[in-house]
């Protein structure tokens, strides 16, 4: 596996490492003492620590190695449509302890599945239908496009 540890990636991999630990502490939190609080605070420490994975990545050189690049550029690691809600979840589950997801609760996760389904919508045009980077174009993953077009 490539990673060149430079200055950068490193820091971020340190950054990474203690959010998904935590993350995961969070969620063994929850699984002992069913507390719904940990479980959301888990889940946003999780995502929190994809958010940086690519940078983190792409600092250690995959995006010039193959599949490392096709795994960046394929897999959503930035859920920027879940972090809102699931801070949403945690805050409501720590003022009301009954507080569960049920009816309309569930259309805050709506824009995080549409997403879902627009990545793999991509993955399937770009690798199984026309057998080369037609979204991806300018072999650039969707994030960094969108965020240096702003």
């Amino acid at each position: 596996m490539v990673f060149d540890f430079n200055v950068y990636s490193s820091l971020l991999l340190i950054f990474f490492v203690h959010t998904i630990i935590y993350g995961i502490l969070f969620l063994v939190r929850y699984k002992r003492l069913s507390q719904p609080s940990s479980l959301w605070l888990g889940l946003f420490l999780i995502l929190a620590g994809f958010y940086i994975a690519p940078w983190m990545l792409g600092y250690a050189n995959w995006y010039a190695h193959q599949p490392f690049r096709d795994i960046l550029f394929y897999i959503p690691f930035q859920q920027l449509f879940l972090l809102g809600p699931f801070i949403f979840f945690y805050v409501s589950s720590l003022f009301n302890p009954r507080f569960r997801l049920t009816g309309r609760i569930w259309l805050h996760l709506a824009p995080a599945a549409l997403y879902l389904i627009y990545c793999a919508i991509v993955f399937i045009y770009d690798k199984l239908i026309v057998h080369k980077y037609y979204f991806l174009q300018s072999q650039q993953d969707g994030t960094r496009r969108l965020a240096t077009s702003a």
